[in-house]
């Protein structure tokens, strides 16, 4: 599970913002259009690129995108943190890198109490504190790549874990679902009637191989899933089912897909997950997306859902204020994060009036 997450110097965020979840089950990133809610969402997308997806060259950039609105930010390293638990414990793990190299790297688990145990650390680029019998492992790590990722090849046991949850337990739900997904027995009828509940018009699911053939005449199969739709005839009684491929479906219905399959699926995997959602259920009717945040509140569900929205309709239900971080952009373009009062004014949440008249006038030629 996702306890915190700091991010600084990464897009908007010009100085440390931290975004804390401890025990809730999903937290809300509320604000205009363009304060900074997706920056969130996309920094710790990113840093699980960085740690599952590494460099394979010593010539290869990092993803450094620091804040752009100044003349001194591109020379200062981007800086990720997370704290998060995976199989009873607790870590702590930060990096900071620039376009060409990681700069620091640290990974400490947590002591009760309080207390923190540092296991590895990078400093200036060098690794200054290396796990035992990991010397071979630290003279591997190139500049470009995590320290991280050389110790987990290397079977060290903590580094193995939070790699583990970056690659498995942190799921970024997009418009369409993972394509590698097996749905076995008993998610298909779980999803189908998710997609009841929620009340699509979808009578089934099913999975098919595809076949997906290349230009020099190689080709292979790879799972996809199709929604099964009752066909009626002109008295109103129904016919036939159809098939129709999900990528042909309406963006809501894809949307519900994925939700509904990153949700069922973690209830079976090994570990709680914590679900990305940037712009959650922006195409479904306000009572639907109502209606998943409720789901995802209850005892049956051991997930998280970390989500963005301009929207207050979703957060007009029985919810606490840790439940919300705000974000918000000040004149010279920098974002800023902080837990939701319930002294603050609905304005933080709603968009500005648009002056129609100038509006207009944007669209006159002499």
């Amino acid at each position: 599970m996702l306890i915190d997450f700091t991010l600084q110097n990464f897009r908007s965020y010009k100085e440390a913002a931290t975004l804390s979840l401890a025990d809730l089950k999903w937290v809300a990133l509320c604000g205009v259009n363009g304060a900074g809610k997706s920056a969130i969402i996309a920094g710790l997308t990113l840093f699980q690129q960085l740690v599952v997806a590494p460099t394979e060259e010593i010539t290869d950039p990092l993803p450094f995108d620091p804040f752009r609105f100044d003349t001194t930010s591109h020379l200062v390293p981007t800086r990720f943190a997370v704290t998060l638990e995976r199989g009873g414990s607790q870590y702590r793990y930060a990096l900071s890198y620039d376009a060409t190299r990681i700069l620091s790297e640290e990974l400490a688990v947590l002591l009760p109490g309080g207390q923190s145990q540092r296991l590895f650390s990078r400093q200036n680029g060098g690794i200054v504190q290396v796990p035992a019998g990991q010397r071979l492992a630290a003279a591997h790590t190139r500049p470009n790549a995590l320290f991280l990722n050389t110790l987990q090849a290397a079977n060290y046991q903590p580094a193995i874990a939070v790699f583990t949850w970056f690659a498995e337990d942190l799921v970024v739900l997009n418009d369409r679902p993972r394509t590698d997904l097996i749905l076995n027995e008993w998610v298909v009828p779980q999803l189908t009637q998710f997609l009841h509940a929620v009340g699509s018009e979808v009578a089934g699911v099913r999975q098919r191989q595809m076949a997906v053939q290349f230009l020099d005449g190689s080709n292979f199969t790879r799972p996809d899933l199709a929604l099964l739709y009752e066909k009626y005839d002109e008295e109103g009684e129904i016919e036939d089912v159809v098939e129709l491929p999900l990528r042909q479906a309406s963006t809501g219905t894809q949307q519900l897909v994925a939700a509904g399959l990153a949700f069922i699926t973690a209830q079976i995997a090994r570990n709680p997950q914590t679900v990305l959602a940037d712009e959650f259920a922006s195409a479904v009717r306000p009572e639907v997306a109502t209606a998943l945040l409720a789901l995802v509140a209850t005892d049956v569900n051991h997930s998280q859902l970390l989500f963005s929205t301009a929207h207050e309709t979703l957060l007009e239900s029985q919810t606490v204020p840790e439940q919300r971080c705000v974000a918000e952009k000040n004149y010279r373009g920098e974002s800023t994060l902080h837990q939701f009062q319930q002294a603050d004014q609905p304005a933080l949440f709603t968009q500005p009036v648009v002056d129609g008249e100038t509006l207009r006038t944007a669209f006159l030629t002499d």
